[in-house]
């Protein structure tokens, strides 16, 4: 059977929680989408994390009371402005992944804090089938 020290037991348990903590913080980004709306409530985008259009949606009859160019005009600032909130998040988020968590709280917190080297088998033991 084979034993595992326990401080790299400790540091497998700390790569796991540093692990997860950068997969939540991925699937946060993922999920970021930001909305914008037209004053006259005509226009209303939605964008990626990327800044990607990811929705569009016109009122029906804009094209009767607008201008091809001033609702291209407005999708661009709308898209524009949803994108850069989303930037600014991302860039939050980002930071925030960055913060990882201190490796004696997370080795206290599971209680595998020894760390002490297991003690070695007596020659007799060892020598047993």
């Amino acid at each position: 059977m084979a034993v595992i020290h326990p401080d790299v037991k400790n540091t497998l348990l700390y790569a796991d929680t540093v692990h997860d903590h950068l997969l939540s913080t991925i699937e946060k980004m993922r999920a970021l989408a930001a909305e914008g709306i037209s004053e006259d409530k005509d226009i209303a985008v939605k964008v990626d994390m990327n800044g990607q259009l990811a929705d569009l949606w016109l009122k029906p009859g804009i094209l009767d009371s607008k201008t091809a160019a001033e609702i291209a005009k407005e999708i661009t600032r709308l898209v524009t402005t949803a994108g850069q909130q989303n930037a600014d998040q991302v860039a939050e988020l980002f930071r925030a992944a960055h913060e990882l968590p201190d490796f004696d709280a997370v080795v206290a917190a599971h209680g595998s804090g020894d760390t002490t080297e297991p003690a070695p088998k007596a020659q007799a033991d060892k020598l047993r089938v």
